[in-house]
């Protein structure tokens, strides 16, 4: 089961890619262990830098963990989603790490950034639970999308909580249907 009974998918090009679950930034590249918290078996998973999903095979990577912090990295090194806001007066928390995802949730609309040729949506969501769906557009064309959230994703699929991954499936796809 995920840990924290958080969880997520990744998909590249649509499909999906298990090893980008409960996955981890380590010194030897991305570590992952789909379904369980990694800091049982990847040290660096203790210290930070895990995540539900890791969405990116570029020099720009997007993490996303829980219901609303998204995590950017631009070669190894964080880049704060706060710093990239493209909408002034947005209240954050964290010392500046976590955005107020209020004003999307409420608006319905795409926080959008880009980190150099790299386009970042994304879209927070309270439904039956709160979630939040990415989409990372690579320069090579590549695209990740991704969601994370409580009681979803790798490892939870059954655990009955009474949240539906395979909803939450089709809502990432609605969203980025284009």
């Amino acid at each position: 089961m995920a840990y924290s009974d958080y969880g997520g998918y990744a998909y590249r090009n649509g499909i999906l890619i298990k090893e980008r679950s409960d996955a981890v930034l380590t010194t030897e590249g991305i570590q992952s262990t789909p379904g369980m918290w990694p800091g049982f078996v990847i040290p660096e998973g203790r210290t930070g830098g895990s995540f539900h999903v890791l969405l990116g095979d570029g020099k720009v990577l997007v993490g996303l963990y829980k219901q609303s912090h998204v995590a950017i990295y631009k070669d190894g090194e964080e880049i704060k989603l706060v710093d990239l806001l493209p909408v002034e007066g947005i209240k954050t928390y964290g010392e500046d790490s976590y955005v107020d995802s209020e004003y999307y949730k409420e608006s319905g609309l795409p926080c959008i950034v880009t980190v150099d040729d790299y386009q970042i949506e994304i879209y927070w969501e309270e439904t039956d639970n709160h979630y939040q769906y990415v989409r990372l557009t690579q320069p090579d064309g590549n695209i990740w999308t991704g969601f994370s959230g409580y009681g979803v994703g790798m490892g939870l699929e059954d655990a009955g909580y009474g949240f539906s991954t395979s909803q939450q499936e089709e809502r990432l796809q609605e969203l980025f249907k284009d």
